[in-house]
């Protein structure tokens, strides 16, 4: 025959492989394909369960919840015995180790969404599940477990320890989760992020810009606005200039970064001159030298208005996902999966949104990241999952973890 995948016909692994749909699958990827296809139902069940298990990251005791739940899980499908890292003022961050080895595999995932309690109900039309968080990302936690279910009742035998990291506080930034994060880092020859893939397309994420903040703050002098308005000096007026130079240094080109001020507080009356204003600029960079051209774009940068004051806060919150060769070889892998399971991969250009593989990755470990589910609509009450890709997807993070 003929019939190719990529770029190997059938008959080169006639003996290992299974011609299907006019393609082929080598035995072990049809194995777990088939495996995954006959309990879709019972991950499509975990999922809408561990959705239902609301858990906005600010809220202590939901998270608290939604994490006995995903405990529990490891516990049912996999016999694992997940450890609880007490946290005070987000959801325990929970670690769970599979197997064993002289090498560590890494797996990062959160369980908190955006959504405030109660605001988006789950349900399912057809093959698609709406829910909070069924994308983003308790779908890359679910395809986690299940993938390696997948493994352990196929006899698949892993030569390595996997430790997953469940962290509660990924969508605020990491900040208590990231010493963890980085700690357990220390022990991984690589990691998978099962954060989604990239929205519709199914794309996996092989860079992401690095994020930080700007706060802008500026001090004026207060006047009545009526009897006086000469006599004040407006920080508003002050912010706006800070607001348009910040803006004015946006490179939109390859590898710049942008400055993009979403958050503006000034004044307290309407006949007061405005004293104090201040503006949360978001900051994105392509790569890891324009963190440092970032701060010099604000350094020694002084008042317009005379009589004025401003400040410039910069807190970098993520560092970027560089493409790095070490991680371009695990999406060669990836490829390699993919081709095994008649799945063509395709990699992203580089994406603006961060996770918690900026800094995996930045701290020197080679990192993949979107190995979780397909859908669309993240942040959003319409947040879904396509459940007809969903047996791929898992089937595509069991077959990498049993490669890597």
């Amino acid at each position: 025959s003929e019939l190719r995948h990529g770029s190997r016909p059938v008959t080169e692994e006639k003996n290992e492989a299974f011609v299907q749909g006019g393609f082929f699958m080598r035995a072990l990827e049809k194995k777990i394909y088939d495996y995954l296809e006959a309990h879709r139902e019972d991950i499509v069940a975990d999922l809408a369960a561990l959705a239902r298990a609301e858990s906005p990251t600010g809220d202590k005791a939901a998270a608290d919840a939604c994490a006995r739940l995903l405990a529990s899980l490891y516990k049912d499908r996999l016999g694992a015995a997940t450890q609880f890292v007490p946290q005070t003022e987000v959801g325990d961050h929970l670690v769970t180790e599979i197997g064993s080895g002289d090498r560590t595999l890494l797996i990062v995932g959160h369980y908190d969404t955006v959504h405030p309690l109660g605001t988006v109900p789950v349900h399912r039309e057809g093959d698609v599940l709406y829910g909070p968080g069924v994308v983003d990302m308790k779908g890359g936690d679910i395809s986690v477990i299940w993938a390696l279910k997948a493994l352990q009742e196929l006899g698949v035998k892993l030569d390595k320890k996997v430790l997953i990291v469940n962290n509660s506080d990924e969508e605020t930034g990491s900040f208590h989760s990231r010493p963890l994060l980085l700690e357990k880092a220390k022990e991984a020859y690589a990691c998978i992020v099962a954060e989604p893939a990239v929205a519709k397309s199914g794309l996996i994420k092989v860079s992401r810009k690095g994020g930080g903040q700007i706060l802008i703050k500026c001090w004026g002098k207060a006047a009545h606005s009526g009897n006086d308005p000469r006599g004040g000096v407006n920080a508003n007026i002050e912010l706006a200039h800070q607001i348009l130079f910040a803006e004015s240094r946006s490179d939109y080109g390859p590898g710049g970064s942008t400055f993009s001020a979403n958050v503006i507080r000034g004044g307290t009356a309407d006949n007061v001159v405005c004293d104090y204003a201040e503006a949360v600029v978001d900051w994105r960079m392509c790569v890891p030298e324009e963190v440092e051209r970032g701060r010099a774009v604000f350094a020694g940068r002084g008042a317009v208005l005379p009589g004025a004051r401003v400040e410039f806060e910069i807190k970098l919150s993520h560092p970027p996902l560089a493409e790095r060769e070490a991680n371009r070889k695990l999406f060669a892998l990836l490829q390699q999966v993919g081709a095994d399971l008649d799945m063509e991969l395709e990699a992203s250009p580089m994406v603006g949104g961060c996770s918690d593989g900026n800094d995996i990755s930045a701290a020197g470990v080679p990192t993949i990241d979107g190995m979780g589910v397909v859908g669309d609509f993240m942040h959003n009450p319409q947040e879904q999952v396509y459940l007809d890709q969903l047996v791929p997807r898992v089937a595509m993070m069991a077959s990498f973890i049993s490669r890597v």
